[in-house]
């Protein structure tokens, strides 16, 4: 098989959620599209699969948990996935922090209600609250357009639309002019008293260091919680990408499991295929590779195919620069679990075996950030603590549960090695959730800890880095993942980027999957689809 003689139209490396959308889309215009793929199975950073030995009937979501961008999409609509599956639950109360004398304080989807409980604590910091979502729901109008765009692209009318809405407005806008001159520390510190809603906000968007200066950005996401909701899919967070290679099958795509790509195949300047690792080549038209944009543009090209500027940027992607990666923890249990202590304080319908758990303070938060400079790991660590089942009984036994931790301050490259360090740092972790949690430790089956390094070997990510490319003021829109290569169409004729290293980021969103497969088809000029010719 030649270079001339392809076996697909176009070839996506990755069978995450964003190489099957993509993949999708494409085989939907009439494509003959081949997905290839390094695990055993699809899923990616989105899989759900039972990894316990012992535990063979409770699944794991390995990656990712929640949904909130993808709920802006035009995706599930587009593909119909519930024809193929998919059921998204939605969770009226996303976040929720456990204080030690067993009060709580929880983010509703509703930004009146959070206000009003925010007020019981501190009235002060309830009306703060409301002044702070209302200054955000004004930025949705033109955030959640633009987000949902190929920021080369954008979609002007519906930016201009939402920011005529907004200019309506003009007063609420008040809060946002420091985000991007404070630290997300000091924003925080200097607009709220009561520890609880100064720890949920420090907590829930843990994308950059907290003290340095222009990260109160990273707030924004509780716009979108407002906006959108959050969500989590019945089945596990593999119910999405199970539900897309159902699609694709059906579209007449194609998936090859088990085929780790080493290089990309380059002919006459133009991305023709890839090289697996077996030595095979396979030769496609177009490549879209969800891999990260690091790997793919600094060692899966041959040198001198990128322009002189561009390959002189590429080794400086970030993976790294906020010195914090991704420290992973998931438990079957044998019974159910519960946060009895605290739920029993509640006065109102909210059932805290839901929402993602936070228990660790805002100085917690400022200390974890400042250990991970340092390269040490923070006592108590941050992070979510989420029993799955408390919203989907599917995913183990009958009475059962799983135990989901994830933390995004851990550091990327610590002082003593991580094989040293998991078994403490996880022991650690659990002697702190079973304060608040009753019967963790009773109930255990069997557990995974997964450090950076782990990260890194299951998804193929540098540094453990889930979000690809860190998630810093400077690599966003057209700045991702680098100048001169963002829009998800590169330099080299024929490849195309996406996945979480793409424009607007990463986590279950699948726009970077969407708005691929439009810079492909957009390139698409003058082919007659090898479905449309007679076989050879």
């Amino acid at each position: 098989m030649s270079r001339d003689d392809p076996q697909a139209d176009v070839l996506i490396v990755g069978a995450g959620h964003n190489g099957l959308t993509a993949g999708c889309y494409l085989a939907r215009a009439g494509l003959k599209v081949l997905v290839v793929e390094s695990s055993p199975a699809v899923g990616g950073m989105t899989s759900t699969n039972t990894v316990l030995a012992g535990a063979p009937q409770h699944r794991i979501n390995e990656g990712a948990m929640d949904s909130s961008l993808w709920r802006t999409t035009t995706i599930a609509r587009d593909l119909d996935l519930a024809r193929y599956g998919l059921r998204e639950l939605d969770i009226g109360t996303p976040y929720a922090f456990l204080d030690g004398d067993g009060s709580s304080l929880c983010i509703h989807r509703d930004p009146v209600r959070t206000a009003e409980e925010v007020g019981r604590f501190n009235r002060a910091d309830g009306r703060a609250y409301l002044e702070l979502a209302n200054a955000l729901e004004a930025a949705m109008n033109i955030a959640v357009p633009y987000m949902n765009s190929n920021p080369l692209r954008p979609a002007l009318p519906e930016i201009a639309s939402g920011a005529l809405r907004s200019a309506r407005h003009p007063r609420r806008f008040g809060p946002l002019t420091e985000f991007l001159t404070t630290s997300q520390a000091e924003f925080i510190d200097s607009r709220f008293t009561d520890h609880r809603i100064k720890s949920l906000l420090a907590a829930v968007p843990c994308f950059a260091p907290i003290s340095a200066d222009g990260t109160a950005w990273v707030l924004i996401y509780f716009g979108l919680i407002h906006r959108v909701g959050v969500g989590r899919f019945q089945g596990g967070t593999g119910a999405v990408t199970d539900a897309l290679a159902r699609c694709f099958a059906d579209a007449g795509g194609s998936v090859r499991l088990d085929a780790p790509v080493e290089s990309l195949v380059i002919r006459g300047g133009r991305a023709c295929g890839v090289q697996l690792e077996s030595g095979e080549q396979i030769y496609a038209r177009s490549v879209v590779t969800t891999t990260n944009a690091a790997t793919v543009l600094g060692r899966w090209l041959p040198d001198g195919v990128l322009p002189d500027r561009l390959a002189q940027r590429v080794p400086y992607i970030p993976t790294s620069s906020t010195h914090a990666s991704s420290f992973k923890i998931d438990i079957a249990l044998s019974g159910r679990a519960e946060l009895s202590n605290h739920q029993i304080n509640r006065r109102d319908d909210v059932d805290l075996r839901r929402p993602a758990l936070c228990l660790t303070t805002f100085d917690d938060h400022v200390a974890a950030w400042s250990a991970c400079a340092r390269g040490a790991v923070a006592d108590p660590l941050p992070g979510f603590a989420i029993l799955p089942t408390g919203m989907d009984t599917s995913q183990a036994p009958d009475g059962q549960d799983t135990f989901w931790f994830w933390s995004g301050i851990s550091p990327a490259h610590p002082a003593r090695p991580w094989p040293e360090l998991a078994g403490p740092t996880a022991q650690s972790v659990l002697g702190d959730v079973a304060k608040y949690i009753d019967g963790l430790e009773k109930l255990e089956i069997e557990r995974r800890v997964m450090t950076p390094e782990d990260i890194e070997a299951r998804f193929r990510a540098p540094d453990g880095n889930v979000y690809h490319v860190d998630p810093i003021a400077t690599r966003f829109g057209p700045l991702r993942p680098l100048r001169g290569a963002a829009g998800y169409r590169t330099p080299v004729d024929g490849l195309f980027l996406s996945g979480a290293s793409t424009h607007p980021s990463a986590g279950i969103c699948g726009i970077p999957g969407q708005q691929a497969a439009r810079a492909v088809l957009r390139a698409r000029k003058g082919w007659m689809p090898l479905r449309g010719r007679a076989s050879r």
